[in-house]
């Protein structure tokens, strides 16, 4: 069979058995199971975009999702929860009072100024309330995210390269960097875009900045589009209209693969920024890539953070308020095979249904 074709079986595969689990009788029985004590719905999002599959021929997929599909998740999951602010449930979790309706928040990670342009609007229409995790260096700044940067030098790479993941393999080895140690499943290898987003968790800021470096030296630079970062006055706008503002770090970076003095810098320096551009106390902190450790968790409870949010299930026992689940969602987390939203692909998202929604090879150990 045909890839194409196989890829297009699969996806109807995937909505034949999200639709049947939806349609069980027993589908709210699971539902009310999986968020057993009203735990909130937190959404999280990158970019949103005019576009997606214009904007997803050059940049990373998985970053993106439309305008309309956007505004398709918001009203589907506004008819079964009420939307609040994370400092609300931040409350509630706080004081252990249990929700009594199912609550939702809407939050995006990195500062992309398409956030402003395209999601403000939906949401201000609407009156849904949302937060924003800012990489507080690129604020203003006409500078490359570090993951946008090393998927168009990789996505730029696979398609010079007649065997990539070869290629690859030696230029990490060329750095100094174990290949198996970062790539430990072939799969990984099999596009730009899982080649990233494996890379960047296990890899220090100064390996992600000398294999971009040796890309470059090899395929060349070229790019003549940097997705652009939110300016400061754009976040002034974004509070008054009812986003809470947070950390998400002052450069991006894998916290886990970091020591403890860059660790430390990147909490407290992105935390100082915002409070003093702000105004005003920040208690909320995303963590880059959804990677934590224990030794993470607690340098962020020192830096004076009072809520955390994760891509994952996984918890930290001693601090649970700094280990918040998130679902994170793009444009591909609810389509059919012919690229349409599928309100029951979305069901089995959002209520813990699908099992990849929940699938988690995060590092959360030392």
């Amino acid at each position: 069979m045909p890839p194409k074709q196989a890829d297009r079986w699969r996806w109807h595969l995937k909505v034949a058995l999200a639709s049947a689990i939806a349609r069980a009788s027993r589908v709210q029985h699971h539902a009310t199971r999986a968020r057993e004590q009203r735990r909130p719905l937190i959404l999280g999002y990158h970019r949103v975009v005019e576009d997606f599959a214009e904007v997803a021929r050059t940049e990373m997929p998985s970053m993106l999702i439309s305008r309309t599909m956007f505004e398709r998740h918001i009203d589907w999951i506004g008819r079964s929860f009420r939307f609040v602010t994370l400092d609300e449930i931040g409350e509630h979790l706080l004081s252990g009072a249990p929700f009594m309706e199912p609550v939702a928040a809407v939050t995006f990670d990195d500062g992309y100024s398409d956030v402003y342009e395209h999601a403000l609007p939906v949401l201000r229409r609407k009156g849904i309330p949302a937060a924003m995790f800012v990489v507080t260096n690129l604020v203003g700044q006409p500078s490359w995210q570090v993951h946008d940067k090393l998927y168009y030098l990789i996505a730029k790479a696979f398609a010079a390269w007649d065997d990539p993941g070869r290629r690859l393999f030696d230029v990490l080895s060329g750095q100094q960097i174990s290949p198996s140690g970062v790539f430990r499943s072939r799969a990984a290898l099999n596009s730009s875009m899982s080649a990233t987003a494996t890379m960047l968790p296990a890899l220090s800021q100064a390996e992600v900045a000398r294999v971009m470096h040796a890309l470059e030296t090899l395929v060349g630079n070229g790019a003549t589009h940097i997705p652009q970062s939110l300016t400061w006055p754009m976040i002034h706008e974004m509070r008054r209209s009812g986003f809470t503002i947070g950390s998400h770090t002052r450069r991006h970076a894998s916290l886990p693969m970091e020591p403890p003095d860059v660790v430390l810098d990147e909490l407290e320096g992105s935390k100082r920024a915002l409070e003093e551009q702000l105004g005003e106390r920040v208690d909320h902190f995303a963590y880059p890539g959804g990677a934590f450790t224990p030794a993470v968790v607690e340098a962020l409870s020192h830096a004076g953070y009072r809520f955390a949010y994760t891509a994952c299930p996984h918890r930290e026992p001693k601090h649970p308020l700094l280990t918040i689940e998130r679902l994170l969602l793009w444009e591909g987390s609810s389509i059919d095979a012919d690229g349409r939203f599928s309100s029951a692909v979305l069901n089995c998202q959002v209520h813990d249904l699908w099992p990849p929604a929940r699938r988690c090879e995060r590092l959360h150990h030392a």
